[in-house]
């Protein structure tokens, strides 16, 4: 089975809303995702830090063993889940890079249908407005006539 080939012509994408998304992409994506990477490394390696702090007793040591095994432990459920993140992460931003043109296409065909409403719309209303328009007029010639001749 082979992989589906690009289409030769771009798709076509409005340039206001893809402008918008470069300049916002940076920082509600990347930046979110490398600062909890940086926490989590920095938490990690203070851990690992305090675990292996200076000491001579032979008590500290074995404390320091089992601190170790502690925080290797919250580093394994906290690894798997990191690489979740970062994989939705990446995701994201590859589903945010390949949707405008698909998103462009349905914002078309949603003025498309905008302009379909107002024109039945006005279709429909249009008569009622130019028969009460008709009956408008027709009062006010009434009044004018009734009003020239004095009767009230």
């Amino acid at each position: 089975m082979t992989a589906p080939t690009p289409p030769s012509v771009p798709l076509p994408r409005n340039r206001r809303t893809e402008a918008i998304h470069k300049r916002e992409t940076f920082w509600q994506i990347y930046v979110p995702v490398g600062i909890a990477l940086v926490i989590t490394v920095g938490v990690c390696v203070l851990a690992a830090l305090s675990a292996w702090g200076g000491g001579g007793d032979i008590g500290r040591v074995w404390a320091d063993v089992s601190a170790v095994f502690v925080v290797l432990q919250a580093m394994a459920f906290a690894l798997p889940l990191l690489l979740v993140f970062a994989g939705v992460a990446v995701g994201v931003e590859l589903l945010l890079r390949r949707s405008p043109p698909y998103f462009k296409i349905a914002q078309d065909y949603a003025a498309r249908i905008a302009r379909e409403a107002v024109r039945a719309a006005r279709y429909v209303t249009e008569p009622v407005v130019q028969f009460r328009s008709a009956v408008a007029g027709f009062d006010r010639a009434m009044e004018t006539i009734h009003r020239l001749f004095g009767r009230k």
